[in-house]
C-alpha cells in the first residue's frame, strides 16, 4: 500500500513540474517585459567584458549607488549564457524556466517548515509556482523581482528552521539575506517577516495563552487599525482586493478560510503565530500595490493550503470536496494562463505592444549592430531598451546604467541623502550631482525639444549623436520635426525607421 502511495505522489510531482513547464511556454517569438531588456543588455556586457563595468562602489553590487543596478540577476543570466553557449534571449527563456521549476521546491520547503503534512506541502508548491504573480516574472521576462520571489520562500524556510539549529540554519539565513539584498532593492519588505519571527519566538518562550475568541478578536482589531491607518489612505479596498486576487489567482478565496481558521485556533503553534504576525506587520505595506501584491504571495499560498485542508476536513463527502478543489484549481490555472496570454500580444506587426519584442524591432537592432558604430538616439523608452538589448549599440540611454557600461560616464560628485527620505532606502544613500557627461537628462531633453530646438544642434555635436531610431507606430516631438525629413532615412522595415542626422 505504501508503495502505491509513493508512486501516486511521484506521479503528482511529475505532473506538477510538467504543468509548470507548459505554463511557461512563450506565446511570442521574442522575450517580453520592460526591465527585462535592460537586464538583457547589462548581462550581455558581463559576458563581453568579463566584469561588471557599473561597479563603481561596493554599494553598486546592490544597485544602491548612482549608475548601478542590483547584480544577482545579470550575473545569473551571464553565467548561464556562458555555460550553455547561448545567446542572451535564449538564455533568459531557459534560465527563467529553471527558476519557475525551482519555485516549486522552494515553496515546498517553506511549507514543510510550517506544517509537516505532504498534502499541505504539495498544495503550497502548486499554488505558489503557478500563481500569476510568479508566472509573470518567470516566463521570458528577466527581472530581479522574479529571482527574489523564487528565493523568498527559501529564506522563510531557513528563518523558520533557525530556531531548531541556530548555527546551521542561521548561517544559511544570513547567506540568503545577502543574496536577496543584491537581487532587488526592496529587501525592506523582509522587515515584517524578521520582526514576526522575533515576536513569535518571544510569544513561544513565555508560552502566551489566551481564549480562542479573545486572541483572535484582538488580532483582528490590530489588523483593522493598521490597515485603516496606512493602506486605505492611498488606494481603495476594491483595488487592493483586485490586485491581490489578480496575482494569487482564484484560489485566493480559500486564503480567507485559512486565515480565519488560524486566527481563532486555540494554542497556536510557533509557525502559525509566525504567519499571523507576518501578515500583521505587513499590513502597513498593503497599500503599496506595485510591490506588496508580490511579496505577500508566500503567506497567501500558505493560507490557501490551510483553506484546502480545512475544506477536506469539514466536508463529510470527501469526493465532493475533492471535486470542488479540482474545479477551483483548474479555474485558477485557467485564469493564470489567460493573463499569460493577455500580456503577450503575438500580433506584433499589427499593434505596437509594450510587452513583447516585435520582429521589426529585433531586425532593426540586428541591422544597427552590423552597420552603425556611432552614437544613436531613440526617443521611445520601450524601443530604446530593445534596440540596446539586441544590438548593444552605442546609444543615449534612458537608464543611467547604460553610460558606465558603454564607457560614456564622465566625472560627477556625490552627496549623501537624508536617512529620513524614502529614496535613501530605495535608491541608495548617495545621489550623483554635477555630472559633466551625458545622462538621462540629455535623453529626456532631446525628446522634449526635438530637432527644432536650438539646443539640439549643440547637444548632437557635443555628444556625437549621428543617428535617430524612430518607432513609426507613434508620433513624437522628435519624429514630427520638419528637419528630420531633410536627413537621409537609411533603414525602414515598416515598424522602425533609422535616420542619418548628418546627411
Amino acid at each position: 500500500m505504501q508503495l502505491n502511495i509513493s508512486k501516486r505522489w511521484i506521479f503528482l510531482w511529475i505532473c506538477l513540474i510538467i504543468l509548470n513547464l507548459i505554463m511557461r511556454i512563450p506565446l511570442t517569438p521574442h522575450e517580453i517585459g520592460h526591465d527585462s531588456f535592460l537586464i538583457h543588455f547589462v548581462a550581455d556586457s558581463i559576458s563581453t567584458y568579463g566584469h561588471a563595468k557599473w561597479w563603481l562602489n561596493p554599494l553598486s553590487i546592490a544597485g544602491l549607488y548612482p549608475f548601478s543596478m542590483a547584480s544577482a540577476m545579470p550575473f545569473y543570466l551571464s553565467g548561464v549564457s556562458q555555460s550553455l553557449s547561448l545567446g542572451m534571449e535564449q538564455t533568459i527563456w531557459y534560465a527563467l524556466v529553471a527558476l519557475g521549476i525551482l519555485s516549486v521546491f522552494t515553496a515546498y520547503l517553506m511549507a514543510g517548515a510550517i506544517k509537516n503534512d505532504k498534502n499541505f506541502k504539495f498544495i503550497t508548491a502548486l499554488v505558489y509556482s503557478l500563481s500569476p504573480g510568479i508566472l509573470v516574472y518567470t516566463t521570458w521576462n528577466a527581472t530581479g523581482r522574479g529571482l527574489f520571489l523564487v528565493l523568498l520562500p527559501l529564506f522563510i524556510y531557513f528563518l523558520a528552521k533557525s530556531r531548531y539549529s541556530e548555527l546551521k540554519y542561521s548561517l544559511f539565513t544570513v547567506v540568503l539575506l545577502i543574496l536577496l539584498f543584491v537581487t532587488h532593492n526592496l529587501i525592506y519588505f523582509l522587515v515584517p517577516i524578521l520582526f514576526a519571527f522575533v515576536v513569535s519566538l518571544i510569544i513561544n518562550k513565555i508560552q502566551f495563552k489566551s481564549s480562542i475568541f479573545f486572541g483572535g478578536f484582538v488580532l483582528i482589531i490590530l489588523f483593522i487599525i493598521l490597515f485603516m491607518q496606512f493602506s486605505v489612505k492611498d488606494v481603495t479596498i476594491v483595488s487592493i482586493i483586485y490586485n491581490y486576487m489578480r496575482y494569487i489567482g482564484v484560489v485566493g478565496i480559500l486564503a480567507i478560510g485559512g486565515f480565519i481558521s488560524i486566527l481563532f485556533k486555540k494554542n497556536k503553534t510557533f509557525e502559525e503565530n509566525f504567519i499571523l504576525l507576518g501578515l500583521l506587520f505587513f499590513t502597513p505595506f498593503m497599500g503599496i500595490l506595485l510591490y506588496s501584491k508580490f511579496f505577500i504571495l508566500p503567506f497567501l499560498s500558505l493560507l490557501v493550503s490551510y483553506g484546502f485542508l480545512n475544506m477536506i476536513k469539514i466536508t463529510k463527502n470527501r469526493n465532493i470536496a475533492f471535486f470542488f478543489i479540482i474545479i477551483i484549481l483548474l479555474t485558477s490555472i485557467g485564469m493564470a494562463e489567460f493573463y499569460q496570454f493577455g500580456r503577450s500580444n503575438i500580433e506584433e506587426q499589427k499593434q505596437y505592444t509594450r510587452y513583447s519584442a516585435e520582429e521589426s524591432t529585433v531586425n532593426a537592432a540586428l541591422w544597427t549592430k552590423s552597420y552603425i558604430n556611432k552614437m544613436s538616439y531613440a526617443d521611445d523608452t520601450v524601443l530604446s531598451r530593445r534596440i540596446l538589448a539586441y544590438s548593444g549599440a552605442i546609444m543615449l540611454g534612458e537608464s543611467n546604467i547604460v553610460y558606465p557600461v558603454q564607457d560614456n560616464l564622465e566625472g560627477f560628485n556625490i552627496t549623501m541623502r537624508s536617512p529620513f527620505s524614502p529614496v535613501f532606502y530605495s535608491e541608495g544613500p548617495y545621489e550623483a550631482e554635477n555630472i559633466t557627461g551625458i545622462t538621462v537628462w540629455v535623453w529626456t531633453k532631446l525628446g522634449i525639444e526635438g530637432l527644432d530646438s536650438i539646443r539640439w544642434g549643440f547637444l548632437a555635436e557635443a555628444y556625437g549623436v549621428n543617428y535617430y531610431i524612430q518607432n513609426e507606430r507613434i508620433v513624437t516631438v522628435f519624429s514630427s520635426s520638419s528637419k528630420l525629413k531633410e536627413n537621409a532615412k537609411i533603414f525602414d522595415n515598416g515598424g522602425v525607421g533609422i535616420w542619418n542626422l548628418n546627411d
